[in-house]
């Protein structure tokens, strides 16, 4: 897309930034929302949109920490031009270098690591080099900026040397500050280090007495710096060795600059990274916190914007619907390539304006808009504009010439694939001759297939629009009782100007409006009158769409609450049920295992006896066995009623009266092989009814003699709600046993919470050698509140 510096003033795209500008983290985001322009082939939009895309489900997954940051990381590519003459960086601006660097390592990893769930992350992680050699010469840089004493040999020797002259002067000063005499010319008992030389504070009375050099005064004027003569020779030594540090020090800086300016295209290209990385987390928080969206992209020539708003109103706004081009359908009835809009002065014409060609400007930037869902802009090649008042006294231009010269340039450049924005089209001159005018040049543009909303007050214009194919009409809306805009637009429908009653409201003697009225019936406005009645027509029915839209959605969503609570209390009653019946199978198998221990523990004379009891028991065991299977089929002939389920290979199913979710994996003689996470089962086709819930581990139904399982040792552990104390033993237990069990994965159940019980059972797994992998459920996994445990072989 081509749009021109001056259109994009026009339209104050930098100014709209403002809510990225206020969410990037750093100087890198700045940077990159500076120097952001709209795409210039779809083709790189795709590419942009893809990284926000992946950027948006990675955060939301993995969190903001999933790509590494540093709040502390500032540009350096400003300090390259200087140092190319100097041949030198300080060590300050090195340790910045050596910051970027340091995150780009880190982000080039982060990236490499993502690249197989998020393939958009490879082209970044690509474009930022391999710096190793260049840290590793940065490492002498400490984090002061200093160079550190192994930056080279010399500089080691010399700081040694140095640190032995500056023991020595100390030395020598204790001496000279236990001599009485010395010690009663000091103004404090105290070795001062000024300009690399050791000094004492004497008194102004003392200072000809003194045996040593004035240096210089203290700020009071009541004492003196002065260089004892004791200390002369290694204050000389010290001043020497300084000089000698500074030249190593330079000449290693100098070393290091020159290997970072033989990389500088590198070391820029990532901070363009670490910048465009910045922007898109601003693009996340902006669509975070202002509920901004990221439109549809369409190869279709055109956009629908619902419900838009120019970010510069802030809260101000109200909010724009427009759309123009194949918004729904290529040359369909829905389709027209011009949008004329009509309205009062100050009624908000500009600002619908500006809004469009601003919201298509940022969508083709890649750039989430402040727009509704159901949005979406398409193959634009370019926006032109004459919008506002482009009188020039320079130009010797009066405001209809310079209209004029805008919208020449529009006629040449403009292509089937341009979008035109044109603004009180003509105005500025005698008001018959300005709306002939503007009606060829609609037409001119129209028949050249070019998308174009134009603003007017001419009446001839506005019945152009009613009578001419592929024209369509829209107004803003003026409320006639408060004599005020509401700045909505009203799209199909033309409007007024509605000056008179705008006179009205600014005080405009009454004898004069009349007097203007009598002028309009002499000449006849039954259009003007059409158009008013129209608009306050489709104002109720919009009023009435919009009431009605609401009162849809509502309800909807009553009934979709209804729905699954409704669902979730037959589950749930179920589950009980379920539970229920489990603990009664469980306490009939152990009243079996005690009869049956019971007669080997009778004698043999009382064998009978204990038979016959043992009989009458099973009968009963047999009585509340069939009561338990009658209403668990009572319950998977409910979940079956008047549902018919054809089984297909890959297609997810539910087993009837459990929760086990999962997918059919092979039919065969009448029975399903289904794949419920890491369990298999085989069941049969009567006992599967479809589903629309995603497959995922389940808990095991009453039933469990067709699930393969090794040594009773469950799929999944559930310590959601444990503390970590309770959880890590009992998942630890577990983890083992389901390793010697031979299970190749299992899930540990914790919850999403705050966190802290994941984190303890990540760092439980990392623990254990016979854990190969860890990783967070999937969204048909159970999502952030399962741990997928994989084993080693």
């Amino acid at each position: 897309m081509f749009i021109s510096e001056p259109v994009l003033n026009l339209l104050e795209f930098e100014k709209s930034l403002f809510p990225f500008v206020e969410n990037v983290r750093g100087e890198l985001g700045e940077s990159a929302l500076a120097s952001l322009t709209p795409c210039k082939t779809m083709a790189q939009l795709q590419v942009r949109r893809e990284l926000l895309l992946a950027w948006l489900d990675c955060t939301d997954r993995r969190g903001d920490k999933a790509v590494p940051w540093n709040a502390g990381v500032v540009r350096v590519t400003g300090l390259f031009p200087l140092a190319e003459k100097s041949g030198l960086l300080l060590g300050e601006e090195l340790l910045r270098v050596k910051t970027l660097l340091i995150l780009a390592a880190r982000v080039r990893e982060a990236l490499a690591e993502l690249e197989g769930d998020y393939p958009a992350f490879g082209t970044l992680a690509r474009r930022i080099r391999d710096f190793a050699p260049e840290l590793e010469v940065l490492a002498v840089i400490e984090d002061s900026g200093r160079v550190a004493d192994s930056a080279s040999p010399k500089l080691q020797e010399i700081r040694n040397g140095l640190e032995v002259l500056k023991r020595a002067g100390r030395k020598t000063a204790v001496r000279l500050m236990e001599d009485g005499a010395i010690l009663n010319m000091l103004q404090e008992r105290a070795l001062t280090y000024r300009d690399g030389r050791f000094l004492l504070l004497v008194r102004q009375e003392y200072v000809n007495r003194f045996p040593g050099l004035l240096v210089d005064r203290s700020a009071s004027g009541n004492s003196v710096y002065m260089e004892p003569r004791m200390l002369s020779t290694v204050n000389n030594g010290m001043v020497l060795k300084a000089r000698d540090e500074r030249e190593e020090e330079t000449r290693v800086l100098m070393e290091i600059t020159g290997k970072i300016l033989a990389r500088q295209r590198a070391v820029a290209e990532a901070e363009t990274v670490l910048g465009e990385i910045d922007l898109l987390y601003a693009c996340g928080e902006v669509m975070r916190k202002r509920r901004w969206t990221l439109p549809e992209l369409s190869r279709r020539v055109g956009f629908s914007l619902v419900e838009s708003r120019h970010p510069l109103l802030k809260d101000a706004a109200v909010p724009v619907s427009v759309r123009c081009g194949a918004a729904v359908s290529q040359n369909g009835p829905d389709s027209f390539t011009t949008l004329v809009i009509t309205g009062p002065n100050t009624g908000g014409k500009t600002v619908a304006l500006k809004t469009a060609g601003l919201c298509v400007a940022m969508a083709w930037a890649g750039l989430p808009l402040p727009a509704r869902d159901g949005s979406f802009v398409g193959d634009i090649d370019a926006v032109y504009a004459d919008i506002g008042d482009e009188q020039s006294i320079e130009q010797n231009l009066s405001t209809f010439s310079a209209h004029l010269r805008n919208i020449v340039s529009i006629l040449k450049g403009a292509t089937p694939r341009s979008l035109a924005l044109l603004d009180e089209l003509g105005a500025g001159t005698d008001p018959h001759e300005g709306a002939a005018l503007g009606i060829a040049i609609l037409e001119t543009l129209r028949k050249a297939q070019v998308l174009t909303l134009a603003s007017t007050h001419h009446n001839p214009i506005k019945q152009y629009a009613l009578t001419t194919p592929l024209v369509e009409t829209a107004s803003m809306e003026f409320d006639a009782d408060r004599l005020a805009p509401t700045y909505r637009l009203l799209m199909g429908v033309p409007g007024k100007s509605n000056a008179l009653l705008i006179a009205k409201r600014w005080g405009m003697p009454e004898d004069v409006l009349k007097l203007a009225r009598s002028s309009l019936e002499a000449r006849g406005v039954t259009a003007e009158e059409f158009m008013t009645q129209l608009n306050e027509r489709r104002a109720a029915l919009n009023l009435l769409e919009r009431r009605t839209a609401d009162e849809r959605a509502e309800a909807e969503r009553l009934k979709k609450v209804y729905e699954d609570r409704a669902a979730e209390i037959e589950y749930q009653k179920d589950k009980i049920l379920e539970a229920a019946d489990k603990r009664a199978a469980d306490l009939l198998t152990k009243a079996e295992a005690a009869s049956r221990g019971l007669i080997r523990s009778l004698e043999e004379t009382a064998r009978s006896a204990a038979h016959r009891e043992l009989g009458a028991r099973r009968q009963d065991i047999q009585k509340i066995r069939k009561d338990l299977e009658a209403r668990h089929a009572k319950r998977v002939e409910r979940e079956l009623h008047g549902k018919t389920f054809v089984p297909k290979e890959g297609v997810t199913a539910q087993v009837a009266g459990s929760g086990i979710i999962g997918v059919i994996e092979s039919v065969k003689n009448g029975r399903v092989r289904l794949v419920a996470g890491p369990m298999y089962l085989e069941v049969p086709v009567d006992q599967l009814m479809a589903t629309e819930k995603k497959a995922k581990a389940a808990a095991l139904p009453v039933d469990t003699s067709t699930l393969i399982v090794k040594e009773h040792v469950p799929s999944s552990i559930m310590v959601r709600g444990m503390s970590v104390d309770e959880a890590l033993p009992l998942t630890s237990t577990y983890l083992d046993k389901a390793y010697r069990a031979g299970y190749s994965s299992v899930l540990v159940i914790h919850g999403r919470g705050e966190g802290i019980l994941r984190r303890e059972v990540h760092a439980l797994c990392s623990r254990l050698n016979y854990v190969s992998s860890y990783r967070l459920g999937d969204a048909g996994e159970g999502g952030y509140g399962v741990t997928v445990v994989a084993f080693g072989k």
